[in-house]
């Protein structure tokens, strides 16, 4: 019998050959660049598992809730447990604090895009590890943050360390951390699409071609490692809803900027709690875990629902089962409990917070709506207002469509999926400015690099670049009078040659003054208008691209703007150029 024919072969190898084929085929730097990205997205999928499973044996073993929801168990515990056990999570912390002489704050996502942009892809593994490891304990002990920022940080560490490893350039180390974080999500809600463009969109901050290709391969690995090891189910309970008439489409656009200020006020509230909670004492920065976990168990004797990362609760939003009083009072005690928990210091995501925000407020909206005569499902504006905070406190409403659609499954929903979270994120981004991950950067005085935006939209054209010109002279000035004038200009600025009208002549450099000095039988005699020189002229509505170019050709530092008449408008530096220009 050949290879390859035997029983089960056969779909094999239409899968494995083009892709061996492609590795072969590529250079060698490529190619273990590649085969990087495949390990990657496994360690991803496999990470994700193992966490996963820890998490669930932390909840059964602290809330005995055997077989049983999450939510069930800790309703079913005596309220003194339901203090005591959050209790423990703040002393754990406080512990491993204490133990490493390091605080365990912050979120995965902030520190991803940090290492990213800032620190060349540099993330330690063994301390990611630990801390991804007190997360998920924390959140299973009922911390009110998501498990997911264990998950993302796990893969993007080793990413790091395999990249730093074999001695990779600086940015394929950067792509290669996206692609860990991004197949951690991935693998965390089963979302391989709406892990790939949150990864391009919300880290890298671009949908360039040659970065696509690792983040999906990345993604489609570890979500397929994952689904093996601990099976292909839906991260929530969603049913199929239909959302296609005027009356539905007339309450998505309504839903869109109540989400986005509602988002904005999460990302303020949360970014108040952290600037209060960081200052202070060490002793109080020590102490604040526990007391700040005794205060949400405490309240978590009445609301249960807020231990936790809050699946349950949102499934049940989904499903339209929550009453009215709980859709209204929960979304602000759970912001105000993930504010004050992440504040405090206790490790963990913001992201799966936020849904359980927008599931409740927009259940609630569905509710209010439907008491008001509109024959409308609540769940159904439940899943629409998930899209739209995700969308308007992570200003990245392209994944946030992808990963609420991919959850599910349901193209009857995508154009109020689109219309709520577009308007989502314009809105809470005209209201806020820094999205849920940036404003922790900012806090911590990280400065990231301007976003690339739609060049037809917020393009910067020379008229925004113009400075006026820093020195000028008349035609018939003597050499005595422009080597005074280039002497006191400010460094690196050169002597324009305008008439009496302002009209641009030339331009005199102090290099080429020197050049006249050997010709001292003539320079009394000299006047502007002889060691002037002509120059590039740019206009005022040249893009930043075009002077871009004509910089690269010529040796000046600066460049005059004249109108159409000539008349010299200003100046523009190239190093300004080159700061402010995308290309």
């Amino acid at each position: 019998m050949k290879v390859g024919t035997h029983p089960g072969s056969h779909t094999a190898e239409p899968l494995t050959s083009p892709t061996l084929f492609f590795l072969r085929s590529l250079p060698r730097g490529a190619r273990r660049f590649w085969i990087l990205v495949l390990v990657v997205g496994a360690i991803g999928g496999i990470s994700a598992a193992l966490l996963v499973q820890l998490l669930r044996l932390v909840q059964a073993v602290a809330w005995q809730g055997h077989g049983e929801s999450f939510l069930a168990a800790t309703s079913a515990a005596t309220g003194l447990r339901r203090w005591m056990v959050p209790a423990l999570a703040g002393v754990m912390v406080t512990a491993a604090a204490l133990a490493t002489r390091r605080p365990l704050r912050g979120h995965g996502t902030a520190s991803i895009i940090e290492s990213i942009w800032i620190r060349s892809g540099r993330l330690a593994l063994p301390w990611t590890l630990f801390r991804g490891v007190v997360s998920i304990i924390a959140v299973g002990l009922g911390a009110p943050l998501g498990r997911e920022g264990a998950l993302l940080q796990t893969g993007a560490a080793t990413a790091s360390s395999l990249g730093r490893w074999l001695d990779l350039p600086g940015d394929k180390i950067r792509l290669l951390v996206a692609c860990g974080a991004s197949a951690g999500i991935a693998a965390a809600y089963n979302v391989p699409i709406g892990g790939a463009l949150f990864g391009l969109e919300v880290l890298l901050g671009s949908f360039a071609l040659d970065l696509f290709g690792p983040i999906v391969v990345a993604c489609v690995t570890a979500t397929l490692v994952s689904r093996i090891l601990v099976g292909d189910h839906p991260s929530y309970l969603i049913p199929a809803y239909q959302l296609s008439g005027p009356k539905e489409m007339t309450l998505a656009l309504l839903l869109g900027p109540l989400v986005g200020i509602a988002s904005a006020v999460y990302i303020r509230t949360i970014n108040a709690f952290g600037l209060v909670l960081e200052q202070g004492s060490e002793l109080r920065r020590t102490a604040l875990p526990v007391v700040t976990m005794l205060a949400i168990g405490g309240a978590a004797i009445w609301f249960p629902e807020l231990l936790g990362n809050g699946y349950d609760s949102v499934n049940g939003a989904l499903l339209g089962k929550l009453p009215l009083t709980l859709l209204l009072v929960l979304p602000l005690m759970k912001m105000v409990a993930t504010a004050g928990a992440s504040g405090a210091g206790i490790p963990g995501g913001l992201f799966t917070p936020s849904l359980f925000f927008g599931a409740l407020l927009g259940g609630a909206f569905g509710k209010l709506a439907q008491h008001f005569g509109a024959p409308v499902p609540p769940g159904a504006f439940a899943l629409l207002a998930m899209a739209g905070t995700l969308a308007g406190t992570t200003h990245a409403a392209v994944s946030a469509v992808l990963i609420i659609f991919e959850l599910t499954g349901n193209y009857a929903l995508i154009l109020p999926l689109m219309l709520t979270s577009a308007i989502s994120a314009f809105v809470s981004r005209a209201l806020e400015r820094e999205s849920l991950y940036s404003a922790v950067l900012q806090r911590r005085n990280v400065e990231l690099p301007e976003p690339i935006n739609a060049h037809w939209l917020h393009s910067a054209h020379v008229r925004d670049l113009t400075r006026p010109a820093r020195a000028k002279t008349l035609p018939v000035a003597s050499f005595e009078e422009v080597a005074l004038q280039l002497l006191e200009a400010p460094a690196g600025a050169d002597l324009w040659v305008v008439d009496e009208e302002n009209r641009l002549l030339g331009v005199i450099t102090l290099d080429q003054l020197k050049g006249h000095l050997p010709e001292h039988s003539v320079l009394d005699r000299a006047r502007a208008s002889d060691l002037m020189q002509s120059t590039p002229r740019l206009r005022p509505d040249m893009s930043l691209a075009e002077v871009a170019r004509i910089f690269a050709e010529v040796p000046e530092e600066e460049l005059p703007v004249v109108d159409k008449r000539g008349l010299l408008l200003g100046t523009v530096n190239k190093r300004e150029v080159m700061r402010r220009g995308r290309y």
